[in-house]
């Protein structure tokens, strides 16, 4: 696919396919499986696969939540401030958790905005040392300070 003129993208973390491309992962055997998911299903994948998703064509409004993890190890201080920031301000990040690229996606039916969409958790997080590690925060430099967030993590 080295020849593909790549679709134009607000990131270099995404990738869009050109008829071309689809026709190159099709010549290599490559085949689209629609997954059915019930509510409750967790679907676990490596992002770097050739994936999509449609918007739901019923009334009935489809939510999911894209979760990615790393190893804390490969993220850079400057990675988990950028990581702490999203996760202050409930906007969410690419594919990557370093989260080089941050931001609210508003979706939209039929051209509108979407009734359901919300900009921060109706319930927000309840944090215990397991979940709070998992945010990469604990492993900021002690330099940057504690936020909001971090001080409510280290109460519970």
């Amino acid at each position: 696919m080295k020849d593909e003129e790549k679709i134009p993208a607000w990131t270099n973390e995404w990738y869009g396919y050109t008829e071309a491309g689809m026709k190159w992962l099709a010549d290599h055997g490559c085949t689209w499986e629609k997954l059915c998911a019930e509510p409750g299903d967790l679907l676990l994948w490596d992002s770097r696969t050739p994936h999509y998703n449609l918007s739901s064509e019923t009334s009935q409004p489809r939510f999911c939540i894209y979760t990615c993890y790393m190893p804390v190890a490969d993220a850079s201080q400057e990675d988990l401030l950028r990581k702490k920031d999203a996760l202050e301000r409930w906007v969410g990040t690419t594919h990557w958790p370093n989260a080089r690229h941050t931001g609210s996606n508003v979706a939209k039916r039929d051209g509108e905005e979407d009734p359901h969409n919300r900009f921060e958790p109706v319930n927000k997080p309840q944090w215990n040392e397991r979940n709070y590690k998992l945010t990469g925060i604990p492993y900021i430099n002690p330099e940057a300070g504690l936020s909001a967030v971090e001080e409510q993590a280290i109460r519970a």
